[in-house]
């Protein structure tokens, strides 16, 4: 008998994995196959895919989205998603950062090729420029700067006279990403005050060095609570920031947040079998050992959405209407999201008898 009791989830805690972001997907489309059109190596652990569509149609996107890449791996498909770099109107070009024993990001790094085929989905994702020509904050950290270049360099477009100030924070000069191109951005466009904070910085660096907090964050990238604010980067330096920026009265729709966050597989999933009733169609699936509530949906034939596969674009939200689940840590559902008992179908799996409103 199917029986359920009140809902209730359970978060087991990710571990180090490779690092993904995120936004609110919209809707899917279908692959897209493309062919590796060059390699470019940004730094040491940073390397550029330029990439051609093989129907020759490079998509509309907006600055600041991302497309999710569908890789062959092991006989496996793996998506992961990937910030555009290119401004809007460009080519297809996104940065992929090497993660310290990343499944994809290794395969990325060392196996493909100019010439490498494989597939995309989107463009997906909020992170985008407001209309207007108002002045733009922009704060980085490390990798974060991917959808951020793209950003900037279309709002100069737009506007060469536009107000712009970036803060990036890197490690050291030799890991400033996009170093030369930020360079030639902040020569020919005097409006835009780049400054560049490396935490670990050699002798002769005559920049801002160390950690950035929260007072350091408003006197460099300032409060104007007429500007937009844009913040990528590592979890600590974007939770200074937004806090900073409340405490200065900093509207809340004034802010703008790309998330990069850890996804590898759950740990530890059930062992037994469990029945899941998707309400809407009224189907009930069994979830077999190890799998994904999403895994088990499309395992038997259901028009599920998802993309990017690894919590990190809320496209396979739905809501748990009774039951419990086991949710992998972190994702990008809002605190809102989970008060009203909404999961992500890629990231949980369910406990024991669920029934969930899709």
């Amino acid at each position: 008998m199917f029986a359920l009791g009140r809902p209730r989830r359970i978060l087991i805690p990710r571990g180090e994995g490779p690092s993904k972001r995120w936004g609110t997907a919209q809707p899917g489309q279908a692959p897209r196959p493309v062919r590796v059109a060059g390699l470019r190596r940004e730094t040491a652990d940073t390397l550029t895919l330029v990439l051609e569509p093989e129907d020759g149609v490079v998509p509309d996107f907006r600055a600041g989205q991302y497309f999710t890449h569908c890789f062959e791996i092991d006989g496996q498909v793996v998506r992961r998603a990937y910030s555009l770099c290119a401004p809007e109107g460009g080519g297809l070009a996104c940065t992929i950062k090497l993660v310290p024993g990343g499944w994809v990001s290794s395969h990325v790094h060392e196996a493909l090729r100019v010439g490498s085929r494989y597939r995309l989905l989107g463009p997906t994702g909020d992170f985008l420029l407001e209309e207007g020509s108002g002045p733009l904050r922009f704060l980085a950290g490390g990798s974060g700067i991917t959808p951020v270049i793209s950003l900037v360099e279309t709002a100069l477009a737009r506007d060469p006279q536009r107000d712009i100030r970036l803060v990036y924070a890197s490690r050291s000069e030799a890991d400033i990403i996009f170093a030369e191109r930020l360079r030639e951005l902040a020569q020919a466009h005097p409006t835009l005050r780049l400054v560049h904070v490396l935490s670990q910085p050699a002798a002769g660096w005559t920049g801002e060095r160390g950690r950035l907090d929260g007072p350091r964050i408003a006197a460099l990238l300032g409060t104007d609570a007429a500007a937009m604010f844009y913040l990528c980067g590592p979890a600590g330096l974007m939770e200074a920031a937004e806090s900073v920026l409340r405490q200065a009265g900093v509207p809340a729709a004034r802010v703008r947040h790309e998330r990069f966050l850890a996804a590898p597989r759950l740990a530890e999933r059930p062992t037994e079998p469990q029945e899941i009733l998707f309400k809407q169609s009224g189907r009930v699936v069994t979830q077999r050992p190890g799998e994904s509530i999403l895994e088990a949906g499309l395992r038997e034939g259901l028009a599920l959405p998802f993309s990017c596969m690894v919590g990190g674009c809320a496209h396979c939200k739905l809501q748990v209407l009774e039951g419990e689940v086991a949710l992998s840590e972190p994702n990008c559902l809002s605190p809102e999201e989970r008060a009203a008992g909404f999961t992500l179908a890629c990231s949980a799996c369910a406990t024991g008898p669920l029934s969930v409103a899709a």
